[in-house]
């Protein structure tokens, strides 16, 4: 089972284009966490989900797939505006068994705006 913690607009960005790769406008961060008694292992790519709708972001840094230690967290970051995460509930991660892995972008009751 895999904990996820989404950070929109999270100061990291400021962190990586400083010290890592020049990486400009990395303004999504999302820590996942393994919460089995067995290694997970992601590739670093996830889908936004609200009802039937998906969208797929594959270009996560840093790339690659992990294989995550019992209790050890990964962080991910990306590029997102506001206007496309405000339009989606759910974020979900696949494993390598094919598991989807899923968590809420918002805290409970807090709901997406409606599709506009």
């Amino acid at each position: 089972m895999l904990k996820i913690d989404v950070i929109m607009n999270s100061s990291v960005e400021e962190v990586l284009a400083f010290k890592c790769c020049h990486l400009m406008d990395q303004n999504l961060e999302i820590h996942v966490t393994n919460l089995a008694r067995e290694p997970v292992r992601v590739k670093n790519s996830c889908e936004l989900v609200r009802g039937e709708e998906r969208l797929r972001i594959d270009y996560l840094y840093p790339p690659g797939g992990y294989t995550i230690q019992p209790g050890d967290t990964v962080a991910f970051y990306c590029t997102l505006s506001d206007e496309v995460f405000e339009r989606y509930e759910s974020i979900v991660f696949r494993d390598d068994r094919g598991r989807e892995h899923t968590a809420a972008l918002r805290p409970a009751g807090v709901n997406a705006p409606p599709p506009g």
